[in-house]
């Protein structure tokens, strides 16, 4: 936007705005002044250039949601004031907004039950973000939104998506848009994002984790767009202890997850891992963790087989195993753990001279996923347990 384009008028008006709020010097003044402030400011640029023919618009919020979107010119310039603008730059915003008429939004999901230290990009507009330090920020994903309580070090999913066209004028009575809008990518793609995030960090760390819960945020310096809506997601419980976790371990599943033939059998096994660390009684932890082994290791075959022990051992043995000594401790390790699903399934209890061992056991599932991923899809388990390559 060239100097020559800039009202100047408004210009001057937001001075006036501006000169009025370096006079104040106290929070209680500032609050004071600013509900006073911004229906003065509101008022005026309702009726000046560019502002005046976007007083009533309808947003597009993305994913075929949408709102009326009108009265915030007020506070939205006090804002940018704040954050020292000056008001060339103020109204230069506005109008390079409208010129391109597409907004960026972030949709950001709390990632419970691990503690996130450390930014990881995850690629494509997809990231994990930490808490942030600064509580006096009012544009950081830990401040933007009253999050409900959650363990401490929880960070955040963030994925970043376009709407186009952003907003569209609504003449005088009119209520609703005469166009429509794309969503790049579109909420389905980041429902499956925030699945697979949630399996990734189930293999990164000890933590049963969940991601109950997403809001949009919009922009933080754009006028025509609306953030705040919450959506609720599918999860086994809320995680109350955020768990260290291994950023780079994450990062290398999540690629591995997405690139993985057979997705649907890992994704169960992963899933039964996660609720099992939420589950309050070993019982219920050994039966999932025991479903967990089975799914991964037994998969290719149908529920008549009569030697799943000796076959789940056998194949964690071979998958793992770097000799005879050291298959044979695995396969007394599984043959444990799936002793105590057997147990917890026909009884309802763990016997008291089980030998399970839950922690060791979760450790050994987290192993069998990694070593499959790997590989790119499940083994070919009979060449693999005959000394072959699988």
């Amino acid at each position: 936007m060239s100097e020559a384009d800039i009202p100047p008028d408004a210009v001057a008006f937001l001075r006036g705005i501006a000169d009025e709020l370096a006079e104040i010097h106290r929070a209680r003044d500032y609050s004071l002044w600013r509900s006073e402030a911004k229906h003065r400011v509101d008022q005026y640029l309702s009726h000046a250039k560019p502002f005046a023919d976007f007083v009533t618009a309808w947003v597009f919020m993305g994913d075929g949601g949408g709102s009326v979107v009108g009265g915030r010119f007020g506070e939205w310039a006090i804002d940018r004031l704040v954050e020292k603008m000056v008001p060339e730059n103020i109204i230069a915003l506005f109008v390079d907004e409208v010129a391109r008429n597409a907004a960026v939004y972030e949709d950001v999901s709390p990632v419970l039950g691990i503690e996130i230290t450390e930014s990881c990009d995850l690629g494509d507009g997809i990231r994990l973000v930490p808490p942030a330090a600064d509580i006096f920020s009012a544009f950081d994903h830990s401040w933007r939104y009253s999050w409900p309580n959650m363990p401490t070090g929880t960070g955040f999913l963030v994925q970043s998506y376009t709407v186009k066209p952003a907003f569209e004028q609504l003449p005088p009575g009119t209520a609703a848009p005469a166009g429509i809008s794309a969503t790049q990518p579109a909420s389905q793609m980041r429902d499956a994002i925030r699945r697979r995030c949630r399996l990734a960090c189930l293999i990164g760390s000890s933590g049963g984790v969940e991601l109950p819960t997403s809001v949009i945020m919009a922009e933080h310096q754009a006028l025509l767009s609306v953030g705040g809506t919450m959506s609720s997601h599918p999860f086994a419980a809320h995680p109350v202890v955020a768990f260290p976790a291994d950023m780079g371990m994450i990062q290398h599943a999540f690629g591995q997850l997405a690139a993985f033939a057979e997705g649907d059998s890992l994704t169960r096994a992963i899933d039964r891992l996660g609720r099992s660390r939420l589950a309050v009684h070993p019982v219920d932890r050994a039966l999932d963790l025991g479903m967990a082994a089975e799914i991964l290791l037994m998969h290719d075959n149908g529920t008549s087989n009569t030697e799943i022990t000796h076959k789940i051992g056998s194949r964690t043995g071979w998958l793992l195993g770097e000799d005879a000594n050291e298959r044979a401790t695995i396969f007394d390790e599984m043959k444990h753990l799936y002793k105590a699903r057997s147990d917890a399934v026909r009884s309802g209890v763990l016997p008291p001279k089980s030998k399970v061992d839950l922690d060791l056991a979760d450790q050994l599932v987290v192993r069998v996923v990694q070593a499959i991923l790997e590989r790119g899809s499940f083994p070919d388990w009979t060449s693999l347990t005959m000394g072959g390559e699988g």
